[in-house]
């Protein structure tokens, strides 16, 4: 027997186009929050939501843990881990232009930091990989417990982590983040040297929130934005530790300007990093 034919009305046929519609505006956002074709912002792992029921096995959305083990390299005086893939595998050349740009970013802290913050910062080890399938911004891993509760690799611990190599030759990526290296050790100082529960830096941090600052700040688009140093108190010190050595991509862009926006700010960056004239 033959199904009956559906006959639609125009106004169902409206009603079903603009939900269709919906749906797909709804795709694109969830693709872009997941950070999908578009430089992502550096991130704290530990600031990320965690699985919270552990009576299910996890599974992670079927994505198999990524395991495997990496080439030690050491570059400008940083212990690297490289993904065996982006150094004798498929993505070779992908791997060179990486880690040569790495370099490019670790000469320039060379530069630009003081001896003897300069000598902790190259005790953080970091982690390369060609594509990580569920972290998709470089990212600084605090919490070897976030790691396991999230399936993720334990030796990630106290590292910064590169999820995508391509990111770092990336021309979007470099017009919004020329600093990310830079941003995500200054986690780790902020972490290892300093303790994240440092009293000065959330002191300065919660008068900037009293003040009003970094509510409505320039963005280095020119559009008007809150700005990401909001976040926390460990996003508001990796920020400003951008400025105060090299550029940010919100304002205060530069460190004459972070020390008029957020004089409290800049006189604790030389307490912590050094003077730099």
């Amino acid at each position: 027997m033959r199904a009956a034919t559906r006959h639609d009305s125009p106004t169902s046929l409206r009603d079903r186009r603009y939900w269709i519609r919906r749906l797909e505006v709804l795709g694109i956002f969830l693709t872009l929050l997941a950070g999908v074709g578009t430089p992502s912002m550096p991130v704290l792992a530990q600031d990320q939501p965690a699985r919270t029921d552990s009576s299910k096995s996890p599974d992670f959305g079927g994505i198999p843990p990524v395991r495997f083990e990496p080439l030690e390299r050491e570059i400008e005086g940083w212990t690297v881990f490289v993904d065996p893939a982006l150094v004798k595998g498929a993505y070779r050349e992908e791997g060179e232009r990486a880690l040569t740009m790495l370099a490019n970013h670790l000469q320039r802290i060379k530069i630009l930091v003081p001896a003897e913050p300069l000598a902790r910062l190259q005790q953080v080890e970091l982690w390369i990989e060609h594509d990580h399938p569920r972290l998709k911004a470089m990212q600084y891993h605090p919490s070897e417990k976030w790691l396991i509760d999230n399936g993720h690799d334990p030796r990630l611990a106290r590292k910064v982590h590169i999820t995508q190599a391509r990111q770092l030759f990336s021309r979007e990526q470099m017009l919004k983040h020329p600093a990310v290296i830079l941003h995500e050790l200054a986690h780790a100082y902020h972490d290892q040297v300093l303790g994240f529960d440092d009293p000065e830096v959330i002191r300065v941090f919660e008068q900037a929130k009293e003040q009003g600052l970094y509510e409505e700040v320039l963005l280095f688009t020119g559009e008007k934005v809150r700005h990401y140093a909001l976040t926390n108190h460990k996003e508001y010190f990796a920020e400003a530790t951008e400025a105060y050595f090299y550029r940010n991509d919100f304002y205060p862009f530069v460190r004459a300007e972070l020390a008029e926006y957020d004089p409290a700010l800049h006189e604790l960056l030389k307490e912590i990093w050094g003077p730099l004239n």
